[in-house]
């Protein structure tokens, strides 16, 4: 992994404008604990933030104090929030869908709240108030729900519709998808991570979001993950802020 250079990367990143804001999104805590460790502990090596989209009803007492634990001692680096409420998928046929039209808006708004209560007796005020659905998607009318709980932000698929209810932080560069169709090699999942990324520095928008998912990721994903941090950290036109922050950003204009 020391040769990798993320040429279209650097390329996009020095002809943008202005600096480009990146967040991290790490999808399923709860699953997989020894796996999000060690995530997390590559991203602290590297002193850039990271937010975990947490599954209510999958976290544990004992990752909740360890995540606890982590965001006290570096508050900067570590964002939490919702992540669904069982991450149960009740479209059936159709895409999979824990939020979606199939299911009574008063029992998908009983398991928004319920899932926040269970996050908010976790972490306390360490919790944000960012809603990520499972399989990144969700029914027109749950983004007004979500306003109406008294939710800040939705994150999505960058494709997902638009919509007016909340400030969104889109996802736009699915790093296990781009592993999995380069079935494991390393130099081709690293091309075509770099080529999406490019291109989503191009395009308007608050941040360019990256999302993982620690469940399915191998020592050699870390690996590679830890040659993209660093070309981040290093780019003078780059910058990797908690979801939280991203918020407050304009909309970047996009690059030629």
């Amino acid at each position: 992994m020391i040769g990798v250079a993320w040429p279209a990367l650097s390329v996009a990143l020095d002809a943008a404008a202005q600096p480009r804001v990146f967040f991290v999104r790490d999808d399923d805590a709860g699953w997989a604990d020894d796996r999000l460790l060690a995530l997390l502990d590559t991203m602290q090596h590297a002193q850039v933030p990271i937010d975990l989209a947490v599954i209510p009803q999958a976290l544990g007492e004992a990752l909740a104090d360890t995540l606890c634990a982590r965001r006290d001692a570096a508050p900067a680096l570590l964002g939490l929030h919702q992540h669904g409420h069982a991450h149960t998928n009740h479209e059936n046929p159709g895409r999979k869908g824990e939020f979606g039209a199939a299911r009574a808006l008063e029992a998908r708004a009983r398991d928004l709240a319920d899932g926040r209560l269970r996050l908010q007796r976790a972490f306390g005020e360490r919790l944000d108030a960012i809603f990520t659905p499972p399989w990144n998607r969700c029914a027109d009318d749950v983004p007004p729900l979500l306003a109406t709980l008294g939710y800040a932000a939705l994150s999505r698929d960058a494709t997902a519709p638009a919509q007016q209810a909340l400030p969104e932080l889109p996802v736009h560069v699915d790093w296990c998808r781009h592993w999995r169709e380069a079935e494991g090699d390393p130099a081709r999942a690293a091309a075509a991570i770099d080529g999406a990324l490019a291109n989503a520095v191009r395009w308007p928008g608050r941040a360019v979001g990256l999302m993982l998912h620690h469940a399915v990721m191998g020592d050699d994903e870390l690996a590679l993950l830890r040659t993209l941090l660093q070309r981040l950290c290093l780019h003078r036109h780059s910058a990797c802020l908690p979801m939280r922050e991203c918020l407050a950003l304009p909309a970047a204009a996009p690059t030629s």
